[in-house]
C-alpha cells in the first residue's frame, strides 16, 4: 500500500487491507467466503437465536433458490423494507448470488417514499413487514410491483424472546390480516417463512458470472447534493468498504450491535458487510433506535456498539440515571455526524465512571463514498480535528471549480477519493456530474459537500457544509464555527444555527438544547443566555454573532442523527413571519423595509 498511509496506521492494519481484498468478488462471494472459513461461529443473534455462519449460508441459499423460483432474475431490483430481523440479512446476499441489486428502503419514508422509490427503480419485488404493506397499501397499483414477499418480526424469535414487552410489542404488528388488505390482483403475495420452507433442500449450487462492478446495492439517503438522491454502489465498492474498515472492530472476536439502520451505507457496509466478513457476530435489533432503546442494548451486552453521536449520547443519558453495569463494553464507534465538543464531554465522562477501557473510535462519511471515509484516531485529542483519510483512501482540501489543492490552514471543499465510491446516482438530474467527478490528477474524486482545511501534518479539519454557509454584509458566515462557540458553553447540550430573513436582511437565529437542569429553571436559563452571548462578543466578529437565541427540548433531526438545517430554517421562517405580522400591520411594514 501507497506509503502515504503508514505515518497514520501501523503496518499490521495495512497489510491486513492489503491482504483481504479480492477486488473480483460480489458481496455474495466474499460473504460465502467468509461462512466457510468461520462455519461453527455464530454469525447472527436475534433475541436468544443464535445462527451459525454455516447456517446463515444455508438460509441464504434457500431464500436465492426461493426468490429464482418465483421469477425475480439477474438484473431486477428487489426493495428491501425490513431492518434488525435475520430476513434483512438473508435477502441482501440472496439478491447478490442471482445478480438481482437491492433497493435499501428506510419506512420512515413513509408510503410516498416508497412508491418514488419503486417508480424510479423499476422496482418488481419487495420484501417487507406487514405493518408496512398496510400502511403502503393504496399506493400499490402506481408503482411497477409485481410480488410482495412478507416477513414478520416474530419469525425468529423464540418464545421466551415474546415475553418480553419490548418484543412483544414489535410482534403485534405481525397481527395484520393480508388478506384483509386491497392488494392490487396483479401483485403476487408470498410469506417469508413458507417460501423458504418450500425451497429447502433445492438446488442451492452457485454458478457465478456475476461482475463485481455491477449494481449491487442502492441507497436513497444519499445527501451530497443536499437532497434525496439514490445512490449506487457496486459489489466492488462495498467489499472495498468493508476491508478498509474493519479493522475498527478489533481482531479479536466481538459481538456488535449497530444502531443505524441498514438503509444507510454506514449501517450496511460497517455494520452488517465487514462484522460478516470479519468473523464477528451481528446483533440484530428490529425496534426504533429513533425511540432510545436502552433494552435492546442492555439485553445483548455488546462488545462493540456503533451509532451515530446524538443517539449515542441520547443512550447513555438514560443509562446514567439507573445503575448499569457496562464492564463488558470494549468499544464504542460514532459515525455519520460529527461528534461535537458538548457530546464528547458527556461520553467521555460516562464512560469514565462506568468503564474507563471502553475505546472510542470516530468516524464520519457518506452514501455516496460507501460509508466511512475518514478517521478520528483516539489519541487525537482535539475537538476540532475530523480525523485522518481511511487506509486506502486520499482526501484533498480543494476549489472544485479550479481543481486547485489548498495550502494548509485554507478553507475548501473536502474531496475524497476511494475505492468504495459510487458509481454514480440513479435517475439521475445531472447531480453526479457535480458529485462525482474526474479531476486532471486522472482520478475519479467525490466532492463531499463539507468545507474543511488541512494542516501541515496533514490532518483534516471539519469547517462546516457548503449548503449551509451564507453572506451578511460582504462576509461569509460559516454556521459550524458559530456553534462550536456556543457548544463550548457550559450548560449547552447541543446547537443549531440557521439563517433566515427579516426586515430584508440576513437573520442568524441559535437554537439550543441546554442540559435538562436549565429547562425548568429561568432564572439558570436567562444565565446560560447571557454566558452565551458573551462568549459570541468575546469569539465571534459582529457579523457572525446571532441575531436570537431560541432555547429548546430538541432539534429536528436528518439522516444519521445529523441536525436538520433545512427543516429548522422553515419553522424559523413561520415563526418570524407570525410575529412580525402581529407587531406590524402591513402598511407599517412595507415603510419599515423601504
Amino acid at each position: 500500500m501507497d506509503n502515504i498511509w503508514s505515518k497514520y496506521y501501523k503496518d499490521s492494519i495495512l497489510s491486513h487491507i492489503d491482504s483481504g481484498f479480492d477486488e473480483e468478488q460480489t458481496i455474495y462471494e466474499a460473504f460465502r467466503q467468509s461462512c466457510e472459513e468461520h462455519k461453527n461461529l455464530v454469525a447472527l443473534e436475534h433475541g436468544k437465536t443464535k445462527i451459525s455462519y454455516a447456517e446463515l449460508l444455508t438460509h441464504t441459499d434457500t431464500l436465492a433458490a426461493a426468490f429464482k423460483s418465483i421469477g425475480i432474475n439477474k438484473g431486477d431490483a428487489v426493495a428491501l423494507c425490513v431492518n434488525g430481523i435475520p430476513a434483512t440479512v438473508f435477502t441482501v446476499y440472496a439478491a447478490s448470488k442471482l445478480g438481482v441489486s437491492v433497493v435499501m428502503f428506510n419506512s420512515k419514508l413513509g408510503a410516498e417514499g416508497f412508491k418514488r422509490l419503486c417508480v424510479e427503480m423499476n422496482v418488481k419485488a419487495a420484501v417487507m413487514t406487514a405493518d408496512l404493506l398496510s400502511s403502503c397499501v393504496t399506493i400499490l397499483a402506481d408503482t411497477p410491483l409485481e410480488k410482495v414477499v412478507v416477513c414478520r418480526y416474530g419469525d425468529y424469535f423464540t418464545f421466551a424472546d415474546k415475553l418480553r414487552t419490548s418484543v412483544h410489542k414489535l410482534t403485534v404488528m405481525d397481527s395484520v390480516k393480508i388478506g384483509k388488505l386491497n392488494i392490487p390482483s396483479e401483485i403476487a403475495v408470498y410469506r417469508f417463512t413458507e417460501l423458504m420452507a418450500e425451497h429447502e433442500g433445492d438446488d442451492m449450487s452457485y454458478e457465478g458470472g456475476i461482475s463485481s462492478e455491477s449494481e449491487a446495492i442502492c441507497f436513497a439517503n444519499a445527501s451530497a447534493t443536499g437532497k434525496a438522491m439514490i445512490a449506487s454502489l457496486s459489489s466492488r465498492a462495498i467489499n472495498a468498504q468493508s476491508h478498509m474498515d474493519s479493522f475498527l472492530l478489533g481482531e479479536e472476536h466481538s459481538r456488535v450491535l449497530c444502531f443505524i439502520d441498514r438503509s444507510y451505507s454506514c449501517g450496511f457496509c460497517l455494520g452488517v458487510h465487514s462484522v460478516l466478513l470479519s468473523g464477528h457476530t451481528l446483533l440484530l435489533y428490529a425496534g426504533d433506535v429513533s425511540r432510545v432503546p436502552k433494552k435492546g442494548f442492555s439485553g445483548y451486552k455488546p462488545d462493540v456498539f456503533i451509532g451515530y453521536p446524538s443517539l449515542i449520547v441520547n443512550i447513555i443519558q438514560k443509562l446514567s440515571t439507573i445503575r448499569f453495569n457496562i464492564s463488558y463494553l470494549k468499544k464504542v464507534i460514532a459515525c455519520g455526524a460529527v461528534m461535537n465538543a458538548g457530546q464528547k464531554y458527556e461520553l467521555d465522562s460516562f464512560l469514565k465512571s462506568r468503564n474507563p477501557k471502553t475505546v472510542v473510535e470516530k468516524v464520519y462519511g457518506m452514501d455516496e463514498t460507501g460509508a466511512v471515509y475518514i478517521y478520528n484516531q483516539p489519541e487525537l485529542k482535539n475537538s476540532r480535528i475530523f480525523g485522518i483519510p481511511l487506509p486506502g483512501v486520499l482526501i484533498k482540501i480543494m476549489d472544485a471549480e479550479s481543481e486547485r489543492e489548498m495550502n494548509p490552514g485554507e478553507m475548501g471543499q473536502i474531496c475524497v477519493c476511494t475505492p468504495s465510491a459510487m458509481t454514480g446516482y440513479r435517475a439521475d438530474d445531472g447531480s453526479s456530474e457535480n458529485v462525482l467527478r474526474r479531476f486532471k490528477d486522472g482520478r475519479n474524486w467525490v466532492l463531499t459537500g463539507d468545507l474543511g482545511h488541512a494542516d501541515e501534518n496533514g490532518l483534516i479539519y471539519f469547517d462546516g457544509n457548503s449548503k449551509n454557509i451564507f453572506e451578511r454584509g460582504s462576509v461569509i458566515v460559516y454556521p459550524y464555527l458559530i456553534e462550536e462557540s456556543i457548544i463550548a458553553v457550559d450548560g449547552v447540550k447541543e446547537v443549531c444555527v440557521v439563517d433566515t430573513e427579516r426586515y430584508g436582511e440576513p437573520y442568524i437565529t441559535a437554537v439550543i438544547v441546554p442540559e435538562d437542569e436549565y429547562l425548568f429553571d429561568g432564572d439558570k436559563l436567562d444565565a446560560l443566555k447571557l454566558a452565551i452571548e458573551s462568549e459570541c462578543e468575546l469569539i465571534l466578529a459582529p457579523s457572525m454573532r446571532p441575531d436570537d437565541f431560541e432555547f429548546r427540548a430538541y432539534l429536528p433531526k436528518a439522516i444519521l442523527g445529523r441536525n436538520d438545517h433545512d427543516a429548522l430554517r422553515k419553522q424559523l421562517m413561520e415563526k418570524y413571519i407570525k410575529l412580525d405580522e402581529e407587531e406590524y400591520p402591513e402598511e407599517d411594514f412595507d415603510e419599515i423595509l423601504n
